[in-house]
């Protein structure tokens, strides 16, 4: 089912998009421009488990056709997809329940029809939560996933950039190990860098900032306390000043609904930048200043603040009267 609502969120009404036989699941959608496309798993298609569908959606909720199947064209089982659009089509990712196990994805135009052949994004070790989640930067996807690969006993995330032209970018990036499991990841892009969330432990909900290019900035950080209260599935969002990150949580019998917005986003640079100053621009301890020099430490409202009461957030630093550099503080 759809339903459209205003800009106040109050409910116009629903619509079926699609009502077959069988079991239509994990709905996921953006919009190209145009309409929306909806892509979900189904398992209305005889001979198969479960397929991966695409269908358009009008911004009126008009349903423009009735599903296309985009996956592969053996039963290999289909679930948890995501899609994102990069200013030409779409790339839909999901992961096979059935060998090989694994990430998949494929384009689709304007039409909500598949195109190019499926990519193959990494082979997993075995079948799992995998929930790959995947964003546009602007020139790159990166699609992030849990994974068993190296025949261990517990989940890690990794990441994979990829080109509009399908081509893989560079290694898998190893995001997020240890012997506790990482699971559940999600990720968006704040118009400099990526930040990547997932639970750990089953009560942690951690996260990491990633470049476009592929590398981790800094060390991963906590978003939520670490009580020990069952913590699963965080979802991450951005403004252009700070991140809101929510997740499910369980205190008692009951599940609900926690979140933070304390993590401060990655802001553009429009301050005169100077490299007379070589200290560190990501810290998780105390910011260490020059000495024998005037130095002011403003925070990302301007205002001013004493080195020893700074919280995880976007500082900068003025050196005799110049503004030189700016310190992302995260723990």
């Amino acid at each position: 089912m759809g339903v459209r609502v205003t800009p106040e969120c109050d409910t116009l009404s629903s619509f079926v998009i699609c009502d077959r036989p069988g079991i239509q699941t994990d709905a996921v959608t953006t919009f190209d421009g145009e309409n929306y496309i909806v892509v979900w798993s189904d398992s209305r298609f005889i001979g198969y488990e479960s397929r991966l569908v695409a269908t358009r959606v009008t911004p009126q909720g008009v349903v423009l056709d009735t599903g296309f199947c985009i996956g592969a064209t053996n039963d290999q089982g289909e679930y948890a997809p995501d899609i994102a659009f990069d200013n030409d089509q779409c790339l839909a990712i999901w992961y096979n329940v059935h060998e090989p196990f694994g990430v998949f994805g494929r384009f689709i135009d304007s039409s909500a029809q598949p195109q190019g052949p499926l990519i193959e994004i990494a082979t997993a070790s075995v079948n799992g939560n995998i929930n790959p989640r995947l964003e546009f930067d602007n020139n790159n996807y990166l699609v992030v996933w849990a994974d068993q690969r190296f025949e261990g006993t517990d989940f890690d995330i990794y990441g994979q950039r990829i080109s509009p032209q399908g081509v893989l970018l560079g290694n898998k990036i190893t995001i997020a190990t240890g012997y506790e499991h990482q699971m559940y990841p999600d990720l968006t892009f704040d118009g400099n860098d990526f930040c990547v969330v997932w639970s750990e432990n089953d009560n942690q909900i951690r996260g990491q900032w990633v470049s476009i290019s592929g590398q981790l900035i800094g060390t991963n950080f906590l978003i939520s306390d670490d009580t020990l209260y069952y913590r699963f599935r965080p979802r991450i969002a951005t403004s252009n000043s700070h991140y809101c990150v929510c997740w499910s949580e369980i205190r008692s019998s009951d599940q609900d609904i926690y979140g933070t917005v304390d993590i401060q986003s990655s802001i553009e640079e429009v301050l005169p930048m100077s490299v007379s100053y070589q200290g560190p621009t990501i810290i998780s301890g105390p910011l260490i200043l020059p000495e024998g020099k005037e130095c002011t430490v403003y925070d990302i409202s301007g205002r001013t603040l004493a080195i020893d009461r700074l919280i995880p957030g976007v500082y900068f630093i003025e050196i005799n009267g110049r503004i030189i550099q700016k310190v992302i503080k995260i723990r």
